[in-house]
């Protein structure tokens, strides 16, 4: 099997980011007969080349909006491969030309496909539940004709991705696309889990992006309102971090580096103000043995199952007791660890999760 794996960008930044790697490298390892080529937009990873046959930069799997600019080559990739999955590319032509080859694979982790807003979240905060209409969306936006404009653009990217096999990450996401009239598979990201559990840690963690949709700064609040004296780390980084007064801040972290200080932290801190299309930071912190502390929205019930203390979305003083309760209960925090541990280790296996990505491949390629 001839297999391209296009992506907007490689950053090392994101669970996104991270899906595209550990997807790559597992069809690497796996014993698959793939042919494996990697195309992204923009960024270089030489760790991630040693798993690939071939690499590529091609400029126009970045853009935002709809342009044939910085394409030429992606034309004759897609015609020399047997498949092209394609990741996080929201330019609307990049999309119609792997649709209209009949080889696409797309994996729909971005509201942008669907939702011309923030993220499924009408202004006054409340969730959008409503599918994409001129009427219900001009709502978001205080410019009638940017809203127009960015409306075409997102009808556009759906449009394409109606003609290829859709995979999603939740129950929530594949909802969403039902509104539209999109049918889509459901495989939730292989998550390797630690050998053991891990012991009941220290400190607490938030990571990720640090922008206003995630929310970290309501669970710096919470954290300050539970009165617990551990501290509160923050792995990643963005332009809200500023606002964190008394985190530390650890940036951007290596894969196993990552794995490490969720695994040492006494919980994770899951935080959101918008529809999580899945969030897979808060399933590595189970994978670790270490409890979450999230709050709902989209997604996160998908993983949400076992070792996971759920409040509203915004409820930071439902947050900061839960800081409390586990800070003052090794025995409850260690029993929440071991449940989150064996419920991802029973469920998110990479070799069964990403074992069902190859079956969409070869179902694509037989039809």
């Amino acid at each position: 099997m001839r297999l391209l794996q296009l992506t907007d960008r490689l950053g090392g930044r994101g669970g996104a980011d991270s899906y595209f790697r550990d997807l790559v490298e597992w069809v690497s390892t796996s014993g698959h007969e793939a042919e494996q080529t990697v195309v992204s937009g923009r960024g270089e990873d030489k760790q991630l080349s040693r798993h690939v046959d071939a690499m590529f930069t091609v400029r126009g799997l970045s853009s935002r909006v709809s342009s044939g600019k910085g394409l030429a080559q992606l034309g004759e990739l897609v015609r020399s491969s047997d498949v092209v999955h394609i990741h996080n590319v929201m330019n609307p032509v990049a999309l119609e030309l792997v649709a209209a080859s009949g080889k696409g694979v797309v994996t729909v982790q971005d509201h942008r496909v669907f939702c011309p807003g923030r993220g499924k979240v009408l202004p006054q905060g409340d969730p959008c539940k409503t599918s994409m209409n001129v009427e219900a969306c001009e709502v978001c936006f205080d410019d009638k004709v940017y809203a127009q404009k960015t409306l075409a653009l997102t009808e556009d990217r759906l449009e394409a991705v109606r003609k290829m096999r859709v995979i999603v990450l939740s129950k929530y996401m594949a909802q969403e696309l039902s509104q539209h009239g999109v049918d889509s598979t459901v495989i939730p990201p292989g998550v390797p889990s630690s050998d053991t559990v891990s012991n009941v840690g220290e400190g607490y963690i938030m990571g990720g992006r640090v922008v206003t949709h995630k929310a970290h700064s309501s669970a710096e609040e919470a954290w300050r309102m539970s009165g617990v004296e551990s501290p509160l780390k923050v792995a990643g980084d963005g332009p809200e971090l500023s606002l964190l007064g008394g985190v530390e801040r650890l940036g951007w972290l290596g894969r196993s580096e990552l794995r490490e200080a969720l695994r040492c932290a006494r919980a994770l801190l899951f935080p959101s103000d918008w529809q999580e299309p899945f969030g897979i930071l808060g399933a590595e912190a189970l994978a670790q043995g270490t409890p979450v502390i999230a709050m709902r929205g989209g997604g996160v019930e998908d993983w949400a199952k076992q070792g996971v203390c759920l409040v509203e979305r915004g409820d930071t003083d439902g947050m900061a007791n839960a800081i409390w309760r586990l800070e003052h209960d090794d025995e409850h925090t260690a029993s929440l660890g071991a449940l989150g541990w064996n419920w991802v280790t029973r469920h998110l296996a990479p070799d069964e999760q990403w074992g069902r990505v190859i079956n969409v491949y070869e179902e694509l390629m037989t039809r």
